[in-house]
């Protein structure tokens, strides 16, 4: 049998640090982020993350930059240090304890160590030990392998200390052990689970640990009907006598091995039902299953269970704090071993294995014995059909077609297999393999092959040939050899000609439909191989082998139907943000016809792809040069692509080099395409070759590219050629180059363009770029000759030595068009606000400032708002949050919010204001003309005085349309004082904010009666308070009313469940109501641009 080639250890950390992530409500994760930009919480020596990358990061973005900027433990460790300063004890409790499993995981015993002294031998312990070796060595004999298969390893000294180490005895006082095998289909993880049985039963690993290892298949739980878990343990036991009480004795000396779980059935009353410890409870045997799983049976057992990644999710739900471990099954090494002894000839292995190389799908594949040996025997054939050296890769789909053809004419003589005789008993095997992977089904039982009406002669033709297999553990059932082998008869059902779908219910072409948009979105992992064999069996000679082959007619309008799917994609506007373009493009590839491309991507309005190898960039490049009405592509390159100038000319080094620029050039060529318009190009890494090709591009005439990121894209002095070809574009009006080092010399050719008359740049941002101020001055003077520019954004910049008053508009320059600035996270303090003051009064179309996340403090608030009561002062957007301004700065902005006529948002939020300050705010605030619309007040330290104030001014105010107060201690009462003049027929309040205010189902009364009498309120924001289904009851009375105005509504994920019935109802009364558990801005311009 074919061991694995080794243990990869690891826990699952990421996942798990993920899950973390994911957990922080927005206000905390800000604060996370936040956190990261503190020197002294981030791990000695290591560099801050850009500001500008972290700010609209999401948990799995700011995962991925989190790891590449602190890898390995230091991830975790950043970010234990950061939730410890945000005070998240319990979340820091769980990290801790997972960094010490971190440290447990992994680490393989010594060789050499001895095994703890043998645990007293019974008579019925050894003979059950007799029969469990017996069950095993039946169960390997039992599992066949091709002929020319090659087996390359056996059982080693290594193994034994790995499956130790897999094992690893904890300290005392530790949770036991839970032992999760993750790997591909056919890895070796059956394998490596059976051989640690063997070696226990063969009493050469674990009998001083284990008195008891039980081996528990799926395969055959799935044969059972309701049984006990006592009854099963009875299974393998030599007689009747099962000792039952010794058991429950010593339940830390057993060890129960779970194989294949993912197969069984998890029934909802298995997962669902009451926890019960009752060994004598008849149950079906899935419900035993999941108890035994989540430790209900027996707690302080040891489990290792065994599951693919698709199936590991799943069980992951379920094991409590497991250790993951996966198989890689063979190495690389190992691949090119087997290769080389497969086909014998030297010169022929290498150009087999040249061939795969240039597939990552086909390298990936062949970590598996049997998906290798497949491979093998596909490129075996390949070459003695053409044996010239061949440009490029072949196709999985290709190679596969060409096996199992040529298996087929090899068993000619078979009765069961005949071409033309078989042609129904392979349409129903092609949809049993369909069904099976809707189903997740993998082993079949005989009343399943004979539903299908499947012949005995043509299941044995087919398990002679290994695409099937017997079940070792269950008499009756088969399964294909390698999951790929079902995943691709289940593809060829949809390309044979047929009208009835696999399941029986929908027809085949809306069935198709379904797994499409399913695949394509991620939705179903068994789907994601079957549709790049399906996209590969379109092609129409790998069709007309197989139609020969199998005596079966294929589909002469599965293309069509294909485009059909791709027309409804750009009509229904179904390309989202979690559809999967770079896998579309692998299908489309796989095709190798570039008219059905073509036809396919004509519909394509955007996409976007990570470039991460030479496979990546082979589909893009066949790709994306037919997808001519693209407007709107991301592209994310991070394989440097660059001529290897020690080869020499002719070599195959330089033949694929040339090769891969030619790729790029057809995906550069895109951009001149005349449609495109927005292009993403962040963080990218060129060579200086494919920068000079990609600047070439842009600077054609025909590019129209209107908005253009080049975040983080290196080498960074690309940006000088760019800023060269970008010159006298009359196009571009979005230019984002954040997150670059620009010095003066790089940055020099970038602002030049700035100052040329036919720049029409309108918007530009330089974020995280560690400006100097001599380079900030000279961007001021190219700006003075500019007259296009609206918006500027030089945040997370040390802005503390800049003469901000030199942005201003110079005498005798063109008049500054700058209507936006952000200054956030500048290093600036109240010396600054100095220049801030004279530029808002002296920059005549200022309507936007951002000045958060600087050190102000109440003098800097104080001279800012002088210059906001000028009358040549037109701000109407104001951002100072977390700018630590006290309650004296807001006697200031009162003053300011008094006298000035076009401020009307004031964003105040993450400052330690009080009541105290919302006091002297509300003085302005009530008077009615205060032309206020929108404040931000959250995270401000209010508590129900200061709402009793804001409900005082709102009484006399006319005008303020938005109102966040969340993350204050507002309690019930200040909601009731808030509602006092909500009811008012006077008050335009449209959104109010009361997330995290420590509100009880009390405040529901209340606010119901607002929502039953206000003619204005259409957003309320009840996130993370504790309301209760009784307090969301009460709040629903007044919105089932026709009248109420409520559009938005935000509460937590549970309470959401409890109204989703009712508000299905009120939907199909045309009631247009949202209520959602992730608070989203309702108003577009809330979104602004910081």
């Amino acid at each position: 049998m074919a061991s694995p080639a080794g243990i990869s250890g690891h826990d699952g950390a990421r996942d798990q640090l993920l899950s973390h992530l994911r957990r922080l409500d927005p206000w905390q994760l800000e604060d996370f982020k936040l956190g990261l930009q503190c020197p002294e919480l981030l791990p000695e020596g290591a560099r801050r993350i850009p500001w500008a990358d972290l700010r609209a990061a999401g948990p799995a973005d700011l995962l991925c930059l989190l790891e590449e900027r602190f890898p390995g433990r230091r991830t975790w460790e950043a970010a234990l240090r950061v939730f410890e300063h945000l005070r998240l004890s319990s979340l820091c409790e769980r990290l801790r304890a997972e960094l010490h499993e971190m440290s447990q995981v992994g680490r393989l015993q010594d060789p050499n160590q001895e095994e703890p002294a043998a645990l007293e031998e019974t008579a019925h312990r050894r003979r059950y030990r007799e029969r469990l070796r017996t069950r095993i060595l039946a169960l390997w004999d039992r599992t066949p392998w091709p002929e020319d298969h090659i087996y390359l390893r056996d059982v080693a000294q290594r193994e034994h200390a790995e499956l130790r180490g897999l094992l690893q005895a904890r300290g005392a006082g530790a949770p036991p052990l839970t032992v999760l095998l993750e790997g591909a289909a056919g890895v070796g993880k059956t394998t490596l689970a059976t051989k640690l049985v063997l070696h226990w039963a063969e009493g050469v690993l674990f009998r001083g640990r284990f008195s008891y290892v039980f081996y528990i298949s799926g395969h055959r739980l799935a044969e059972l009907g309701d049984t006990s878990f006592a009854g099963l343990l009875a299974l393998d036991w030599p007689d009747s006598q099962v000792p039952v009480e010794e058991f429950r004795e010593h339940p830390e000396r057993l060890l129960f091995v779970i194989d294949g779980a993912e197969e069984v059935i998890l029934g909802s009353d298995g997962s669902a039902s009451r926890p019960s410890a009752d060994w004598y409870q008849e149950l079906p045997a899935a419900s035993i299953l999941v108890r035994l799983l989540k430790k209900e049976l027996v707690p302080e057992a040891t489990l290792l269970v065994t599951a693919g990644p698709p199936g590991g999710r799943a069980l992951r739900r379920l094991l409590l704090s497991p250790c993951r471990v996966g198989i890689p099954g063979f190495t690389e090494g190992d691949r090119q071993e087997y290769l080389r002894r497969f086909l014998g000839d030297p010169d022929v292995a290498e150009e087999a294995w040249r061939r795969m190389r240039g597939s990552e799908t086909l390298v990936r594949w062949c970590a598996a014995p049997l998906a290798c040996w497949a491979v093998c025997a596909g490129l075996k054939r390949q070459l003695a059909a053409s044996p010239a050296p061949a440009p490029g890769a072949p196709t999985p789909t290709s190679l596969y077609a060409r096996l199992f053809c040529s298996l087929l004419a090899e068993a000619e003589p078979e009765p069961g297999l005949r071409a033309g005789s078989s042609a129904g008993q392979w349409r129903a095997f092609c949809s049993l393999a369909a069904e099976g992977l809707w189903l997740a089904t993998f082993t079949f039982a005989g009343d399943a092959l004979e539903r299908r009406r499947l012949e005995a002669p043509f299941i044995d033709g087919l398990l002679r040939l290994q695409i099937l297999r017997r079940v070792s553990d269950c008499e009756h059932c088969v399964t294909f050899a390698h999951r790929s082998f079902q995943e691709f008869f289940g593809a060829l059902f949809y390309v044979l000609r047929g009208s009835r779908g696999s399941l029986g219910g929908v027809p085949r072409h809306q069935e198709m439909r379904r797994w499409l948009n399913h695949a394509f979105a991620d939705a179903n992992p068994y789907w994601r191989q079957t549709v790049r064999f399906f996209f590969g069996l379109l092609g129409t000679d790998l069709a007309g082998q197989l139609e020969e082959a199998l005596g079966c007619q294929v589909s002469p309008g599965a293309a069509d139907e294909l485009l059909d799917w791709a027309e409804e994609l750009e009509k229904c506007g179904a390309v989202s943000a979690h559809f999967d373009f770079l896998w579309l493009f692998q299908c489309l590839h796989e095709t190798q016809d570039e008219n059905l491309a073509r036809r396919v991507l004509n519909h394509l309005p955007e996409a976007d792809l990570d470039i991460q190898g030479c496979e990546h960039l082979r589909v893009s490049s066949f790709c994306l040069k037919h997808c001519q009405k693209l407007r709107k592509l991301r592209l994310s390159v991070s394989c440097v692509l660059e001529k290897k100038r020690t080869s020499g000319l002719g070599t195959p080094e330089m033949r694929a080099a040339d090769f891969q620029m030619h790729q790029w050039e057809d995906i550069c060529s895109v951009f001149c395409s005349g449609n495109l318009s927005e292009l993403d190009l962040s963080n990218s890494k060129l060579s200086t070759a494919s920068m000079m090709r990609l600047c070439l591009n842009l600077g054609n005439p025909r590019c129209r590219l209107q908005k253009l990121a080049w975040k983080s894209v290196s080498p960074v002095e690309g940006l000088r050629k760019l800023g060269l070809v970008l010159h006298d574009n009359q196009h571009l009006t979005h230019l984002d180059l954040s997150s670059n080092s620009l010095d003066a010399a790089v940055s020099l050719g970038v602002f030049r363009m700035l100052g040329h008359s036919a720049c029409s740049l309108k918007y530009l941002w330089l974020e995280s770029c560690g400006l100097s101020a001599e380079v900030c001055h000279q961007l001021f003077m190219e700006l003075g000759r500019n007259s296009s520019l609206s918006f500027l954004s030089l945040a997370d910049n040390d802005l503390s030595h800049v003469e901000l008053e030199r942005l201003r508009e110079p005498p005798g320059t063109a008049a500054c068009a700058l209507k936006e600035l952000s200054l956030e996270k500048g290093n600036l303090s109240a010396a600054a606000c100095g220049d801030l003051a004279s530029l808002l009064t002296r920059t005549p179309r200022l309507t936007r400032l951002c000045l958060g996340l600087n050190p102000l403090g109440n003098e800097g608030a104080r001279l800012l708002c002088g210059s906001l009561t000028w009358p040549a002062c037109i701000l109407q957007r104001l951002e100072l949050w977390c700018c630590r301004l006290g309650a004296p700065s807001c006697r200031h902005l009162s003053d300011a919010l008094l006298r000035s006529r076009s401020l009307t948002h004031l964003n105040l939020r993450k400052n330690n204001l009080g009541d105290g300050g919302v006091k002297l705010l509300c003085a302005a605030l009530g008077r009615a003309y205060c032309a206020l619309q929108s404040l931000n007040l959250s995270h401000c330290f209010l508590t129900v005085a200061g709402c009793g104030e804001l409900a005082h001014a709102l009484k006399r105010n006319g005008h303020l349309k938005i109102l966040d107060v969340g993350n204050n201690a507002v309690q019930d009462e200040g909601v009731r004082e808030l509602c006092s003049v909500l009811k008012s027929p006077s008050c335009v309040l449209q959104t109010l904010g009361l997330e995290k205010c420590s509100l009880t189902a009390t405040c529901c009364r209340p606010l119901s009666s607002v929502l039953g009498s206000s003619k204005s309120l259409e957003n309320l924001n009840l996130l993370g308070n504790d309301l209760g289904p009784d307090g969301v009851s009460r709040l629903w009375k007044p919105l089932r009313k026709s009248t109420c105005k409520l559009r938005k509504l935000g509460l937590e994920k549970d309470l959401c469940s409890v109204v989703s019935a009712e508000l299905e109802k009120l939907h199909e009364k045309g009631c247009s109501l949202r209520v959602t558990s992730q608070w989203d801005f309702n108003d577009p311009e809330e979104r602004w641009w910081w």
